[in-house]
């Protein structure tokens, strides 16, 4: 008896754990309907696109101090300002108020006989946060009347007779001269400069478009300020006759 008792015992025990294995092995009906789904893949936002500022968009500036024959000479810098916003789309990318720089590239002062003093002076960049972004735009000031573009497709604004009263070249303050891009510019969605914008890259290429930039290029390379100066003075005299 004790022996029947104890093999039906075992007997129990053994159908317990093929029943607890048999469980075990059966497929949830709806984690079988999951797992058979395909894997579901989220898309990485994509990088805001750049804003691209065209070469030869035209930017107003205006002269922010007198420039004239008598106090300026080959070589001198002056300063203006950027008179309008200047967007891509809707996003300002040049506000009002940036800073811009010209370049006296030739003058001359009172002449004999009559003759009005003369200058010539190139639009150089503006500064965007401290970064050059290089500008083209050529002129030619005689005495204190009109000032003359000399670059294609680039003018001053208004009429200036009234200004003719003397014979030095004079630019006043006020006085608003039209500029261009000079190469295209990248900016970032939120309006500021791309990181990938290379000012130095960009002013070198600048410095060889114009007849005056390529002058003052080669003179940069003979080491001595004296004749840096004599070399751009002389090849750029050259270039006037």
């Amino acid at each position: 008896m004790k022996f029947n008792f104890a093999a039906h015992y075992l007997c129990a025990v053994s159908l317990c754990a093929l029943s607890t294995i048999a469980s075990a092995q059966e497929v949830n009906p709806g984690t079988a309907q999951a797992n058979s789904e395909p894997a579901q893949i989220i898309a990485e936002p994509q990088a805001p696109k750049d804003l691209v500022l065209n070469a030869g968009t035209p930017i107003t500036l205006a002269v922010t101090e007198e420039v004239n024959s008598s106090t300026h000479k080959e070589g001198d810098e002056f300063r203006l300002t950027v008179l309008n916003d200047v967007t891509v789309g809707q996003t300002v990318v040049i506000p009002r108020g940036t800073p811009a720089t010209a370049e006296i590239t030739w003058r001359t002062g009172k002449g004999a006989f009559g003759k009005s003093g003369k200058m010539e002076f190139e639009l150089r960049s503006i500064y965007l946060d401290g970064t050059q972004v290089p500008l083209s735009g050529s002129f030619r000031q005689e005495g204190e009347g009109n000032t003359v573009a000399t670059g294609v497709g680039v003018i001053a604004i208004g009429v200036f007779a009234g200004f003719i009263t003397g014979k030095r070249a004079r630019l006043p303050v006020g006085r608003e001269l039209m500029a261009q891009v000079a190469q295209n510019v990248a900016f970032g969605a939120d309006g500021k400069l791309s990181p990938r914008y290379d000012a130095a890259a960009a002013m070198k290429l600048a410095d060889a478009s114009t007849p005056f930039r390529r002058c003052r290029a080669s003179a940069k390379g003979l080491g001595d300020a004296k004749l840096e100066q004599a070399a751009l003075k002389k090849c750029f005299a050259e270039r006037m006759e």
